[in-house]
């Protein structure tokens, strides 16, 4: 049986960084994937303009600009009557003023070998959990399995669970959910990237009537996201790729052959848009954050950058109270992280439960154009510049504390 400061359940985003965070503060932290590799596909790649200083602060930024990246500088609406410019992010920050769209793989990685500096640091791969562990009603370690071998357990004052929409440990832990509800599910695949192709935003959205596609510009390749209605994709699977192929050729047709080779629905990767609300995301010893707390839809592309937040808030609040080992102060810092981050958290379910619910509609009855205010919005640029910085900001990430700017980031 092995003794930590603390125990992270889920190596992506939150769970990553969270780690990093705690092993660079000092504190022996094990950090538990279940997958085997970071090889992770249409998953949240895009880091704010916030996100992109606070990494500048902690010495991360250039590291992360030094792997494989693009940058969105706006969020446009490809409508029939023209394109809007809905948010503009050029004063979002002075020195990244766009979004930076890093594959999450990469992402992940970096800070994987940054975090490996820290002697604190411990990473687990093929690692799931499949208990926890707890004594007088206070959760103090997990069992796992590691490559489907031996039974282990880890024990710690605290276990986050980092791990997502599908979190293992919110089951275990026996926390509620609320499904506030969906109306949107997105087909993802990918074509290569070509040096002449038009530089679009970087975060597009083409519509038609009835039909809608999505196009992230991510340095060697374009993700596309082909946009139904919740609860149609056994209609749409019936119809065949036919409909998706011509809608990418209708909005994009510069993208030509590339898209004689999507051929087959199977080479589709479906997304379930969800957007779940926790009454709770702590009980004595078990803190659950990101998705796992708060499943945010790809709506805005900021749940990569909740999750982020809600890490960089939990490195600095935590730290303290793990180090003194006094499960009170544990408990105190997680209950004042959940009040703060769920404020962040309920603020953009709630707007993105109005902009899904808008747009379903304006799909099904075959609206293909942006509401009139939108259209007016983004024929004002300071207007834009100002929803870009609202929208870039509206994650709210804390400054790094001080107890981590005091130690270098390669230790």
């Amino acid at each position: 049986m092995e003794k930590q400061d603390c125990v992270v359940v889920g190596g992506g985003p939150g769970g990553m960084v969270l780690a990093y965070l705690l092993a660079r503060q000092g504190l022996r932290v094990a950090l538990l994937e279940a997958r085997g590799d970071f090889a992770r596909r249409f998953r949240g790649d895009s880091l704010a303009p916030a996100v992109m200083d606070w990494l500048d602060e902690l010495g991360l930024g250039d590291e992360v600009l030094a792997r494989p990246h693009a940058v969105a500088d706006g969020f446009t609406w490809h409508a029939p009557s023209g394109s809007y410019r809905l948010a503009d992010y050029s004063t979002a920050s002075r020195r990244h003023p766009h979004y930076v769209l890093v594959p999450q793989p990469e992402f992940l990685t970096l800070l994987a070998e940054e975090a490996a500096v820290f002697p604190g640091f411990t990473l687990e791969m093929s690692a799931r959990v499949s208990g926890l562990v707890e004594e007088d009603g206070r959760v103090v370690g997990v069992r796992y399995r590691v490559g489907g071998g031996e039974a282990r357990e880890v024990r710690a004052p605290l276990v986050v669970g980092a791990d997502g929409r599908f979190s293992q440990t919110r089951r275990l832990g026996g926390f509620a959910t609320e499904e506030l509800g969906a109306g949107l599910d997105i087909l993802w695949f990918e074509v290569p990237r070509r040096p002449d192709d038009p530089a679009l935003s970087g975060l597009d959205y083409f519509s038609a009537p009835g039909r809608a596609v999505v196009a992230l510009g991510q340095g060697r390749v374009w993700q596309l996201g082909y946009i139904i209605p919740t609860g149609t994709v056994a209609q749409t699977r019936e119809a065949g790729v036919g409909p998706v192929v011509a809608l990418a050729r209708e909005q994009l047709p510069w993208l030509g052959d590339r898209l004689d080779g999507l051929t087959d629905f199977s080479q589709l990767t479906l997304l379930n848009v969800r957007i779940t609300r926790l009454p709770s995301w702590y009980r004595p010893g078990l803190l659950l954050l990101g998705d796992a707390a708060h499943v945010i839809s790809p709506v805005g592309g900021n749940g990569i950058n909740i999750a982020v937040a809600d890490a960089a808030d939990a490195g600095n609040t935590l730290a303290g109270p793990l180090v003194s080992g006094d499960p009170a102060a544990v408990d105190a810092a997680a209950r004042a992280f959940e009040v703060r981050r769920r404020a962040v958290s309920d603020a953009e379910q709630r707007n993105q439960v109005r902009t899904e619910r808008g747009s379903v509609e304006r799909l099904r009855r075959g609206d293909p154009e942006p509401l009139a205010l939108l259209k007016v919005a983004a024929r004002i640029r300071p207007l834009a510049r100002l929803l870009g910085r609202r929208s870039a900001r509206a994650i709210a990430i804390p400054p790094p504390s001080e107890a981590l700017l005091a130690v270098p980031a390669r230790g």
